[in-house]
């Protein structure tokens, strides 16, 4: 029975004057009093037992796949596995055809003059000493050089010269050269060199210069005073000129 419940049977009872007494014990029942200060809470019990595992519901709908995650780093390498073994060597091939001849490029030779002998015009430069030679041979006698193989050949050379020419009152100052020419089996000019500046009797100057031709078996080569009057070698220190020359195909 609770508070409600009185009130009704209280009500119940007065109105219709059944039971004063009755009436007096239930009003005195359901009189509330001012309500007191909530007590202390009371120390927790103990824990009650776990229920039994329901069963498992059914699988949801997959949902759509993420978006692909960036690539992770490279692996290290694993260990190289071992070497296999060394096949058998195949058979040797057939011997290829002999090739050319080897060319021996040692055609060669160097000549130079301590004089200061006199050249006309046109007369060929006569130097006096040969330093080397091989193949290639020098006749001091007419200044020729005689070349035996067939080739390609560099010479280079230089000449101290000065204007001599004692016909000329005036000693006009004139530019001295010299060319190289093909003696035998033709006149051929290969190159020409001369002084870089015009010279008086006085004057000294140096001819130089150097070619590339290519050589007939046999054929004779001569460097020749081509200044239009005499000329004379001047040493320097001790040579007055000199040439060299070398087979290089």
């Amino acid at each position: 029975m609770n508070q409600d419940n009185l009130e009704d049977i209280k009500r119940n009872c007065c109105h219709e004057q059944k039971d004063d007494c009755l009436c007096r014990v239930l009003d005195c029942v359901c009189k509330k009093g001012v309500t007191g200060p909530t007590g202390p809470t009371g120390p927790t019990g103990p824990a009650g037992c776990c229920g039994e595992m329901g069963a498992t519901g059914p699988q949801g709908v997959t949902g759509p796949t993420g978006a692909t995650g960036p690539t992770g780093a490279t692996g290290i390498q694993g260990p190289t596995g071992p070497t296999g073994a060394t096949g058998a060597s195949g058979a040797t091939g057939p011997t290829g055809p002999a090739g050319e001849p080897a060319t021996n490029l040692d055609s060669y030779a160097m000549v130079h003059d301590e004089t200061n002998s006199t050249i006309s015009h046109n007369q060929p430069i006569l130097f006096q000493t040969t330093n080397i030679s091989n193949k290639i041979a020098y006749n001091p006698a007419t200044g020729d050089f005689t070349i035996p193989e067939e080739g390609i050949y560099i010479i280079h050379w230089w000449i101290n010269v000065r204007h001599s020419d004692s016909e000329l009152s005036t000693c006009e100052p004139r530019t001295l050269g010299v060319e190289l020419h093909q003696f035998w089996p033709s006149d051929v000019l290969i190159a020409h060199s001369s002084t870089h500046n015009k010279l008086t009797c006085c004057d000294t100057g140096t001819i130089s210069g150097n070619a590339i031709f290519a050589a007939l078996p046999g054929a004779s080569y001569r460097l020749i005073n081509t200044s239009g009057i005499d000329i004379s070698l001047v040493p320097n220190d001790l040579y007055s000129a000199a040439v060299s020359i070398t087979r290089i195909v």
